[in-house]
């Protein structure tokens, strides 16, 4: 299945793999293909955010909008949010805070909250219970995919047509 960039079809991909080995290899090696499986398929969704940013020219705009010069994946899907999703837009990053956003983000994307909360717990040294289940992980990847689609379907809705041909065989030749 074709993605966006060059970085997004490897981590999908990544975290198919991880799937695989969670479903075949049974209870002894569970916790860690399913970490795997919740981590690469939040870090396929940031790769599609920056994929977006990079192609419609809002690197810049979106940095200097979030007041960072490595934004993390809450703030980058709260700036598309804003950008993209908002009636009305906010002009800084505080005011779009004030306004709910990261409440807001969690209710339009659904998962992304736990996902981002076991990408950030895993930062910290913490696997969360979302990667004890199979179904738990699994469940996850899929909303990260469909959060990634929705981003598309958004940006085409708003007369943006952001190319998603990247094949996996294309990426690794990169």
């Amino acid at each position: 299945m074709p993605e966006g960039g060059r970085h997004a079809p490897i981590l999908i991909a990544t975290s198919w793999q991880a799937l695989n080995r969670a479903i075949s290899e049974g209870q002894e090696t569970l916790l860690c293909n399913c970490t795997v499986v919740i981590l690469f398929a939040g870090f396929y969704v940031e790769a599609n955010l920056n994929h977006i940013f990079e192609q419609l020219g809002l690197e810049g705009h979106m940095k200097g909008f979030l007041g960072k010069q490595y934004p993390g994946l809450q703030d980058k899907l709260a700036f598309f949010y804003n950008e993209f999703v908002a009636r009305s837009k906010a002009v800084s990053l505080k005011e779009l805070r004030l306004r709910g956003v990261n409440a807001k983000v969690r209710r339009r994307f659904k998962g992304f909250g736990n996902l981002y909360r076991f990408r950030n717990d895993l930062s910290h040294g913490v696997i969360n219970s979302s990667a004890h289940t199979l179904r738990q992980a699994q469940l996850l990847r899929s909303q990260a995919k469909d959060i990634a689609s929705d981003l598309y379907l958004i940006l085409r809705r708003r007369g943006h047509d952001v190319p998603t041909d990247t094949s996996y065989y294309d990426a690794i030749r990169h």
